[in-house]
């Protein structure tokens, strides 16, 4: 199995585990390129992953998982849906920040080529 197919299998059990967890059923998940968001949840209940997530962490990887499923209960970034990302994704916050601008925009470079999520995982 080609490593980025085994990363999406990967990926997609993350998105199984996650939904299970809370208690949402996605219509349709969807692994593909995405230059701008790292996900997006359709108001049909499609989830669209950016394929580049397969490189990020897994913590960072379980937080955008869970933000796009949220929004299968919240279609907002009002306070109850930042209360439930808090509830199971306590530090989603810092997260949010390292991301990049905007709800789900993708992170900037840093100089040494790593995106700015992995260099504050190994910094912080």
């Amino acid at each position: 199995m080609h490593s980025s197919e085994r990363g999406i299998r990967l990926l997609r059990q993350r998105v199984d585990a996650w939904a299970s967890k809370l208690k949402v059923t996605p219509h349709l998940v969807r692994v593909q390129r995405m230059t701008r968001k790292w996900g997006s949840c359709s108001t049909r209940g499609t989830i669209t992953l950016a394929a580049d997530l397969i490189e990020q962490n897994r913590h960072f990887q379980d937080f955008v998982v869970a933000h796009e499923l949220l929004h299968l209960r919240v279609p907002n970034h009002g306070r109850l849906f930042k209360a439930l990302m808090t509830v199971h994704v306590p530090d989603w916050r810092a997260l949010d920040v390292v991301r990049g601008h905007g709800p789900c925009a993708m992170p900037r470079q840093t100089r040494s080529g790593r995106t700015i999520a992995e260099q504050s995982k190994s910094v912080g």
